[in-house]
Formats: C-alpha cells, structure tokens, sequence
C-alpha cells in the first residue's frame, strides 16, 4: 500500500511518541525564548534613551545573556534529539525493507542487481535521516516561529505586519511551484545512482572475468552512459537550487528595502521610537532566517520525497509464490511426487522481449515420485533444468502447470516457513559471512527471539558427525573464531561442510545437494561423501550429480535432457540394462551427458 510522506513519520516515529513530545516542547521553548530576546533588547535601547541609570541597563543586559544561553541550550539539545529520533525511525525502516526484499521472489532478484536493492534500502533509507529529523522537526520548527514573528510584528503595527505576511506568501508559493519539478529530478538522480551502484557492483564482482577476456573497454563504455545521467540531471538540480535561491533573496531585499523605508518614515514622524524601528527590523530579519533554513532544505526534502516516492514502490513489490497455504509436513522423510510439471521463467531477458513462456520453457511434463528415505540421482547437460527442478521444490517459484506434493500435499497448500524447514538445500556456491564460526552455522538464528536458540552441544556434535571437528578444535576460539567474508582462509572443502552442517542443524526432511562437490578435487570429495552419508540418512534425499562417484548412492536415476525425462528408474535396474542411457553413462563416465 503507498505510504504518504506524513504517514512513514507517524509509523516509524509513533514508538518513540515520549521522545517527540520531549522534542516538541523543546522547539517550543526555543521558539519562546528566540522571540522574546529582542524584546529586551527593544526595553534596553528605549531606556538607554530615557537616560536610564547603568544598574537597570546592567540588569537588562544580565538577563538578554541568560535568555540566550539557555535558546542556545535548548536548541542543542532538541538538535541532539532530533538526530537520535532520526536514525532510530530510519533504522526501523531500514529492517522493514530488507524483510520486504527477502519476501520477494527469485525472479525478483535475479533481475535487480545487489548493489541496486542496496541502494534502495540503504542509500533511499539514508536520505530519510535527515527528513525524519532536521528537515521535518527543523522545518516544523521554523514555520512555527515564522508565524510567532508575524503574530509579533500584527500586534506592534498591522502595516509591518503585512509587509511580513506579504513576504511569507510570496516566498512560500514560489516554493510550492518549484516543489514538483525538483521531485521529479531528484526522483531520477535517485534512480540514476541506483543504476550505477548495481553496474559497478556486477563489475567488481567479475574482475577476473572481465580482465581475462579483455573486457576492460566494454565495461567503461556502459559505464559512461550511467555518468551522463547522473550528470545532467544533477546539472538540473543545481539550476533549479541557484533560481530558488536567486529569487528567494531578492524577495527578502525587496522586504527588508520596504521595512525599513517605513520605519524611518514613522521615526522621523516622531511615531516609533528607536527600540521599535530595531524590533521591526529584527523581526522581518528573523522572518528570513526560517524562510532561508526551508529554501535551503526544499532540496533535501525533495530528496526526502523522491527517496519516499522509490521506497513507496519497493512495498507495493509483491512476490508471485503466495504464502496462503496452512497446512504443515510431519517430522518424517516424506514421498516427494512431481507430476506433469511444467515451468517457464518469467523473468529472463527474453520475456522483456515478448516471447511467450511457452517457447521458453525449461522443464516440460516432468513426472517422478521418490518414495521416503530415497535418493534420487539427477543428470543433464547444462541447461537441461536440473537446478529449475529442485528450485521448484524449494518453491522459489510456483510450477505453470502440474503438481509438486509432498506425501501427497501440494506445495502451495503448505506454509513457506514449513516447506524451507523440511526441505535443506545445498549449492556448489558457498555464503559465509564475516562472523563467528557459531553464527555462520546458525545463520545468525539465535539472535532472533522469536525462536529457540541453538545450544553449542547441538552445534558441536554436528561438527563432529560431519567430520569438522579437528578443524574446530584447531581455531584459537573454537566457535567464538572469527570467519573472513567469502570463506577467505578457508579450504573449498571446510566451507562445503561448513554448508553442510548448516543444513544438519535444521533437521530437514528433504535435502537437495546441488552439484554440491562439483569444483572439489578428488580427495577432498571423499571426504565430503562420508559427510553426505551421514546428512543424508534417515532423510529424502535429491542429488545432482556432477562425478560418478556421488550418483552411485543413489536408489533412483533421472535423466533430463530439454527439460524433459530422457530416462527414469531405479538405479540398479538401469545399470544393468545395457540399452539404458544411464547404462552408457557407466561405460563412457559422465563426461558424456555433461558436455
């Protein structure tokens, strides 16, 4: 649902209600104090004139210093607090929006770049900071004291009264027209530098890549593009800033010309006396300082409405898999059944195209069941749908047509959250994080209260049983050792049974290993197969194959090829059927169906 800006403060500021209200008559009391200030100061010239003695003078002088010091305290502390209030409101949004990102669906990702969703939750979000505090509580406050003035300056003369209206008005419709252009530009810088972000981030990540090929000249070619839009929209956003600044000041010239062309007319007149020519002049001089402050942050709240307007789009983003089912999978190895699936990505380039799914598809009339405590062998050449397959399981995405069940239950009538339980997934590629060895395996889990945390003798007997435990026992901090991001100073073996045992912890029904020791040499794959044993006993188990070696476990054989089923069956019984694929496969290795 779109979010105006005015209710993003009333969610994400409403749980710290005390602290605002704190705030606010803080601002108040700054208000106060700043407007009361050059009353003293009118007393103090008026009796200066009268021919006053020094101790009265001395007194007057002694409390315009107190009234001061203490605006200038409480101006202070409100800015402190405004600072505090804005990040605590944005650091909730920042939570709420990467929750929304990790709802949305594969497809989702697959076609948004990392560095573009981390432009959005972090750089949008970042320009929020400053809204939720300075710009709202600051440009809130001004405006207040903006009419404290003018109430003032109608109560001493109704003329500088109008002339002070009359500059406010001016000022705030010439704003108000320049609002919404500068939105729209801002709007587009916003997105121009997320375009950039996902760019470099894609590029940083495939140096060797790119430099292996001698792709350095077609990178910097698409990079000059994302930069001349960055820079002529900001070029617009620097001409529209120096009109609004142009023509705001020469409206406060304009006013401050007028006032005092009055005053001296009325002093000379013998009608004002000295102390309120100066009250006037300060008071139309004060009335340019908040107009001045909200010029100047128009920019940034137009950031700030640009920034919201983006954030606005990312929550109407909704994921195509729906979590409406309610039913749940017992703690049991359960009957995995694909029937007559059919499926098509709907978020590859050449959808964008027109295209339609059906001349795209990638698994077609796929038909199998694995009976409990099974495994299932799957091979193909790349691009045959073995890994479309078993995201399907994983309902990444929802099957076009067909059923996927588990013990007969359809996938979309059970909860996400008990269909991720039951089924353990894991790839060729993997995350490690730059933390404890205990949050690497946990992923982080016993932070969250929501649920149990898992006990250390839990996460130690798994180490054992998977066989990592002479290298735990070799860290100088056992699970309290700090990992490297992206596994550095680990073996590709240690960080597969560290995926492993990640798994382990969760007690799947299901686990999926996706040519999980393809890139390991042959020594340390024996080590891994003894840890593939142990994760998959007693559990449904759907593997796919890259040696000869890890498909000889399996009880059933499933060919792909074009996304469809070249040949199906129990293991055995292909193997000794020499007019069988599989059979060929054993003779010729699988060099053969992987080319």
């Amino acid at each position: 649902m779109k979010r105006h800006s005015l209710t993003f403060l009333w969610i994400y500021l409403r749980p710290f209600a005390l602290r605002v209200l704190l705030l606010g008559a803080l601002i108040l009391a700054s208000i106060g104090l700043q407007l009361y200030a050059p009353q003293i100061i009118r007393r103090f010239l008026d009796t200066a004139q009268a021919g006053a003695d020094g101790r009265a003078l001395s007194l007057m002088g002694a409390i315009f210093l107190a009234v001061v010091v203490c605006q200038k305290i409480v101006t202070l502390y409100s800015t402190y607090l405004s600072e505090d209030l804005g990040w605590a409101a944005t650091n909730r949004l920042r939570a709420d929006l990467a929750a929304h990102t990790m709802r949305l669906d594969m497809g989702f990702h697959k076609l948004h770049t990392p560095g573009e969703i981390i432009e959005r939750i972090d750089g949008d979000v970042g320009k929020l900071a400053e809204y939720f505090s300075q710009l709202v509580v600051h440009v809130l406050g001004n405006a207040l004291l903006l009419i404290g003035v003018l109430a003032l300056l109608l109560r001493e003369d109704w003329r500088f009264g109008l002339i002070g209206l009359a500059y406010a008005l001016v000022t705030a419709v010439f704003l108000s027209l320049v609002q919404n252009p500068m939105v729209r530009i801002w709007a587009e810088v916003s997105r121009a530098y997320a375009q950039l972000s996902g760019y470099l981030e894609e590029r940083f990540g495939g140096t060797e890549d790119i430099r292996a090929n001698g792709g350095e000249a077609y990178v910097l070619r698409g990079l000059y593009p994302l930069n001349a839009v960055i820079a002529r929209e900001r070029i617009k956003t620097d001409l529209f800033g120096g009109f609004t600044f142009s023509t705001s000041h020469m409206f406060y010239i304009l006013t401050l010309a007028a006032t005092l062309g009055l005053a001296a007319t009325l002093f000379m007149r013998g009608e004002m006396t000295i102390g309120a020519v100066y009250l006037m002049t300060f008071y139309i001089g004060l009335m340019e300082s908040p107009i001045k402050y909200i010029r100047r942050q128009m920019g940034n709240l137009q950031r700030a409405v640009a920034s919201i307007g983006r954030i606005n789009e990312f929550f109407q983003l909704e994921p195509e898999v729906k979590d409406a089912g309610t039913a749940v999978l017992p703690l049991a190895a359960p009957t995995v059944t694909f029937n007559s699936v059919t499926f098509a990505y709907k978020d590859q380039l050449s959808m964008v195209y027109g295209q339609s799914p059906l001349s795209n598809l990638v698994l077609d009339g796929i038909t199998f069941e694995l009976e409990p405590g099974k495994v299932l062998g799957i091979l193909g050449r790349t691009g045959s749908g073995k890994t479309t397959l078993t995201r399907l399981l994983f309902r990444l995405y929802d099957v076009d047509n067909g059923v996927i069940s588990l013990n007969g239950r359809d996938l979309r009538h059970l909860t996400l959250s008990s269909l991720r339980h039951s089924v353990g997934m894991v790839t060729q590629d993997v995350q490690l994080f730059e933390a404890t060895v205990r949050d690497n395996l946990t992923l982080f889990r016993n932070y969250d209260t929501s649920r149990p945390p898992i006990a250390d003798a839990d996460i130690l007997t798994a180490v054992e049983t998977l066989g990592l435990g002479d290298w735990l026992r070799s860290l100088p901090d056992g699970l309290d050792t700090l990992l490297q991001s992206g596994g550095q100073g680990l073996s590709a073996g240690q960080a597969q049974l560290l995926a492993f045992t990640r798994v382990f912890l969760r007690d799947p029904q299901v686990v999926v290993l996706d040519e999980a020791s393809s890139r390991l040499d042959p020594a340390t794959e024996q080590l891994l197969e003894r840890a593939i044993d142990r994760l998959l006993a007693g559990r449904t188990g759907i593997i796919i194959a890259h040696r000869l070696q890890t498909v000889q476990r399996a009880d059933d054989i499933l060919i792909l090829e074009n996304g469809r089923v070249l040949e199906y069956g129990p293991r055995l019984l292909l193997a000794h059927n020499p007019d069988s694929r599989f059979s060929r496969l054993l003779q010729t290795g699988l060099a053969e169906v992987l080319a």
